[in-house]
């Protein structure tokens, strides 16, 4: 049986399925959001986080290493690769600078609408194949 690289895989699946969103702070750029995973029902993206040079944990992120710090939505907002703008009810940055590692979690996604932006995602159609399908008694 093969091992399977829960790095690799994340990767993979943002490179392949993936969508690439900038962040900015008004007309700032504080770091780039490659999404790798969706839960559907609740119109949640996660994403892995690189931050740009004007990135600020103390200012932008909500926890640092694990300790919440507040919500930053209201300072943050969302392009998608065309530059049109992608609204949500949250957006959440976990730092760890610890561990080197950073996510944001896109809550509420709502414009445009979920369903549209992640229809051909992996998660997205596994979801709702697992939620239709309905085996035969």
């Amino acid at each position: 049986m093969a091992v399977s690289d829960p790095i690799a895989d994340v990767d993979e699946l943002v490179h392949v399925h993936g969508m690439t969103l900038k962040i900015f702070e008004a007309n700032t750029l504080i770091g780039d959001a490659d999404v790798f995973a969706l839960d559907p029902p609740m119109c949640v993206a996660m994403a892995k986080f690189s931050p740009a040079r004007d990135y600020d944990a103390n200012r932008h992120a909500n926890v640092i290493d694990g300790d919440y710090v507040g919500d930053r939505t209201d300072i943050l907002r969302l392009e998608m690769a065309d530059g049109s703008t992608m609204k949500s009810e949250a957006i959440s940055i976990q730092d760890y600078p610890t561990l080197d590692e950073r996510q944001v979690d896109l809550i509420g996604i709502f414009e445009p609408s979920f369903d549209e932006l992640f229809k051909e995602h992996p998660s997205y159609t596994a979801y709702w194949q697992a939620v239709c399908y309905r085996p035969a008694p």
